[in-house]
């Protein structure tokens, strides 16, 4: 054995065709040292053509940066694992995310510098990453609070923007923000990190879901707007006046349109000053909702939620808005009872015109908008509400999305 190094390497490659199996070649190889230096180019096309490259994985993982370079110049192909999944987060893929062997992850994950920055460097255009495994790396790199890499990332021009259109892939800077790491926030902005169109929920409502006051205010200042009323709601309902007021403030959300569903939240909870400061505002109070509790399915005005809920005291400053109240409103008084059934008796209740639902005014605003040219965002509530003094708002709740997988 000892003499095959002295063969031509024609002969020796042919040799090494016949064997049977890698492992055969790989005892081979390692005879004795010029054979290694022989044949492992050889080694590394036979694990590249018959293998798929797995050897480049186990050296990403381990850390052999030297064999990863060979690998590479054998004709390994780092892009070749670039999984669907990394392309874009549909309905089709996001199962497969937790299933992602991408080399470049696993040397950032083992904290192998030298063997990233191997394949990081490979520009021949048949062997070089993908944007795509770039992106997932920088996820990984913000959730890990790993700033080194995410330096390397930006660096080497990962895409800062969602793997595709789903409302659960988020962006560099949506990661940032439902990983709690704003340390990593200014970074993103100044390489260019913005919401996706798509992002749900939107970088700066989860900032606002997740009481991240710092991180509302930084992207409120950098012009960031909200892209539904689902924060606005969420801010109602817990009565966040300070939070409320960088909105107002900075003008994140049209009142006008998009603030009557936080104020129905209002009323749903007591807040006399927040559902003051909504009409005053333009949230038009002069609107019904279909709610739905546990006992009953019904159309509810303003001041019906008011009643409903038996705070009489914003039943008064609905009066006082110019809010007319409807034939619901005086039997849902009488049936409990109430003292302002004085106040609703006083009204006229023929011939009244219908009025109109929160979806129907938000949907048509938001076309004429939209016709216009202007922006308009989307709503989160849908045609009917439920009780969310009772149970959990899904509204504060992130959607599924890539967290939490690697």
């Amino acid at each position: 054995m000892t003499r095959l190094d002295q063969l031509p390497l024609e002969l020796l490659c042919l040799i090494a065709i016949e064997l049977p199996n890698e492992r055969d070649i790989n005892a081979l190889v390692q005879a004795n040292q010029n054979l290694y230096h022989l044949l492992h180019f050889f080694l590394c096309q036979h694990n590249i053509q018959f293998h798929q490259s797995s050897a480049l994985l186990w050296a990403a993982k381990n850390g052999y940066a030297d064999l990863a370079t060979r690998l590479l110049n054998a004709g390994a192909n780092v892009a070749a694992f670039e999984s669907p999944a990394e392309v874009a987060h549909t309905i089709d893929t996001r199962d497969l995310l937790k299933e992602i062997e991408n080399p470049l992850l696993l040397a950032a994950q083992g904290g192998h510098l030298g063997t990233l920055n191997s394949m990081l460097s490979e520009t021949r255009s048949d062997r070089v990453c993908s944007p795509a495994q770039l992106r997932t790396v920088l996820h990984w790199a913000i959730r890990s609070r790993d700033n080194e890499i995410v330096e390397l990332m930006i660096k080497n021009r990962a895409p800062l923007d969602p793997a595709g259109d789903a409302i659960w892939a988020f962006s560099a800077l949506g990661v940032a923000v439902a990983s709690l790491n704003d340390f990593i926030i200014p970074r993103l902005r100044e390489a260019g990190a913005k919401s996706g169109d798509s992002e749900r929920p939107s970088p700066l409502a989860n900032a606002i879901f997740t009481n991240q006051r710092p991180v509302v205010e930084l992207l409120l200042k950098q012009g960031e707007r909200l892209n539904s009323d689902g924060a606005l709601m969420h801010i109602a309902r817990k009565n966040d006046k300070d939070l409320y007021q960088l909105l107002i403030k900075y003008d994140a959300l049209e009142i006008d349109i998009f603030g009557t569903q936080a104020m129905f939240a209002a009323i749903m909870h007591g807040h006399y000053d927040m559902v003051e400061s909504l009409i005053e505002k333009g949230a038009n109070p002069n609107l019904t909702w279909q709610f739905i509790s546990q006992d009953l399915v019904d159309s509810y005005t303003t001041i019906g939620f008011a009643l409903h809920f038996g705070y009489l005291e914003i039943v008064k400053l609905l009066l006082a808005k110019g809010v007319h109240p409807d034939k619901t409103d005086l039997r849902l008084a009488t049936e409990r009872n109430y003292e302002e059934i004085a106040l609703l008796s006083e009204f006229s209740y023929d011939n009244l015109p219908m009025k109109d639902d929160v979806s129907n005014f938000v949907y048509f605003n938001r076309m004429a908008r939209l016709d216009k040219g202007l922006e308009a965002n989307v709503m989160a509530g849908g045609p009917w509400t439920y009780d969310t003094t009772e149970v959990e708002c899904s509204e504060d709740a992130t959607y599924p999305n890539e967290r939490d997988i690697y």
